[in-house]
Parts: structure tokens; sequence; C-alpha cells
């Protein structure tokens, strides 16, 4: 088995031009998870954090209320439960 402490980065060897060698190390990333019930929520961009980084902000999080943190059906009882309170 791997050490834990690699499982998460993916280590590549590169040699730059004047000959030197790096070992660049990629980590990546889980989807994000409702903080309610830890189902996956959808819509909201994952990857690399150099690729996620370069995209506009629309394009990482949906506009609407709790983007990114609840999932469609968590939101839809958070949203219920403040109307009737």
């Amino acid at each position: 088995m791997v050490k834990p402490s690699l499982r998460v980065a993916k280590t590549r060897k590169r040699r730059t031009p004047s000959g030197t060698k790096l070992r660049r190390v990629e980590k990546r990333t889980k989807k994000p998870h409702c903080a309610n019930c830890g189902a996956i929520v959808h819509g909201v961009a994952f990857g690399s954090q150099n690729r996620v980084r370069k995209m506009s902000r629309s394009e990482r999080l949906p506009t609407r209320q709790h983007a990114g943190h609840l999932c469609s059906n968590c939101l839809k009882s958070a949203i219920k439960a403040e109307v009737r309170s």
C-alpha cells in the first residue's frame, strides 16, 4: 500500500532546460459535498486549483443562495424553513 500522505498528490519528474531535475506535485481535489447530508453538490467546478482559478466566477459557482454549500434537496428544505419562520 501507498503511504496515506502520498495518495492525494500526483508527482511528475521534469527536467528544466538547464538540466536540473524537478519533482512537481499536483494535488488531486475531491468533488464538493453538501454541508448537511454529504451528497455531491452539482454545478460547482472542481479539478486542479490552477484550472479552477482561471475560470470566471460565474463558471465556478451557481448564482443562488448557499451555492456550493448545500445540495438542491437541502437547499429546498432550508428555503422552506426560512419562509415558514
